[in-house]
């Protein structure tokens, strides 16, 4: 069987959005090459404080594209020996190396004040799929009607489990959601990255 190539212009995105639109990929690899699934890692980047700088981002109108964000969600694949990362919102290119993405868009904490630290949740992509769930009530403005960006057209994840689990995921000190956090070091070991 051929291995399934990623093509961009062919993935589910919804700007915002981009827990889904991870999810989505990793069913998009399910479905088209369910062999791959085991090399793949939907990771959640936060912290306690919820405030992370991640560059290169597409929504940063800044000169390093700086974007300040809750969470941010990317894929990792390691079925090769070097890792590659997909962000659907970065300006790198897609997929992007992970050494490459580490130093451009992660970047080294020493200069960064530890509030804005970032931790990373690492899930692999079938627990991903199985277990993630979202209603998309964080994007509702203090209306409760209103969307903050626009939702995805497809109907809202959901499992046997929960219709709603996104803040567990997003919260890193939660044992109710599977994944192993890291703090970046750890995260650059785990990618096989050096920093």
């Amino acid at each position: 069987m051929e291995t399934w190539v990623v093509n961009r212009d062919q993935c589910v995105y919804t700007s915002c959005y981009c827990e889904e639109n991870i999810w989505k990929l990793c069913e998009c690899w399910k479905n088209n090459d369910s062999n791959h699934l085991n090399s793949l890692y939907a990771v959640f980047i936060s912290n306690a404080q919820r405030i992370i700088p991640i560059w290169e981002q597409k929504s940063a109108s800044n000169s390093e594209h700086l974007a300040i964000w809750d969470y941010h969600v990317i894929l990792v694949d390691k079925s090769s020996s070097s890792t590659v990362i997909y962000d659907f919102d970065s300006t790198l290119s897609f997929p992007v190396s992970a050494t490459d993405y580490v130093q451009q868009a992660i970047r080294d904490e020493t200069n960064i004040a530890h509030r804005y630290h970032r931790l990373f949740r690492v899930i692999s992509a079938q627990e991903y799929l199985d277990t993630f769930a979202s209603d998309r009530s964080h994007m509702l403005k203090e209306d409760k009607i209103t969307y903050m960006a626009s939702p995805p057209s497809y109907p809202s994840i959901s499992n046997e489990k929960s219709s709603n689990n996104i803040n567990e995921f997003i919260d890193m000190k939660s044992k109710n959601v599977p994944g192993t956090v890291m703090n970046l070091a750890d995260f650059c070991r785990f990618l096989r990255v050096r920093t």
